[in-house]
């Protein structure tokens, strides 16, 4: 079990990180007016110039099919960890300081796939508490690695 919660929160992480740098980028190139063909469909979805406002770029990236099944996957991961995470309560003695690190990536995951599933704040504060959380992740799984080796 903490093998397939470790296997599945990096998965998690790994499609929260993809998601959430598409947001990061669908909302900046809406006020810097950039174009990129990743986000222009998004960013210009009036066909002509760019959005008036960022929020009606990220409704259309939100309502974009590919990207829903993105965010519903996200979702569907979610609950698969804390299904697993839910068997691993009360370990044994030996396996407390696995618990307590598979515990803290966890914690990060949750933060950088709830992020990348409700994003809110500003442009820049999404994308510090983002990067932040990203960061955070990959540190907790660096960490956790010691113990599903």
């Amino acid at each position: 079990n903490l093998k397939s919660a470790t296997t599945m929160m990096l998965l998690g992480a790994t499609e929260a990180e993809s998601a959430g740098n598409l947001i990061k980028s669908v909302w900046y190139n809406t006020i810097y007016e950039e174009f990129d063909s990743k986000t222009d469909k998004y960013t210009r979805s009036n066909g002509y110039g760019f959005n008036d406002d960022f929020n009606d770029s990220l409704t259309a990236l939100f309502s974009d099919s590919s990207f829903k099944s993105k965010i519903s996957s996200i979702k569907s991961n979610q609950d698969s960890v804390s299904d697993l995470m839910k068997a691993l309560q009360n370990p044994p003695e030996e396996y407390e300081e696995a618990y307590k690190a598979i515990k803290e990536f966890y914690d990060a995951y949750l933060n950088l796939t709830g992020l990348a599933i409700d994003p809110s704040g500003s442009l820049q504060t999404y994308s510090n508490n983002f990067n932040n959380a990203d960061t955070e992740t990959v540190n907790c799984y660096k960490a956790m690695e010691i113990y599903v080796e």
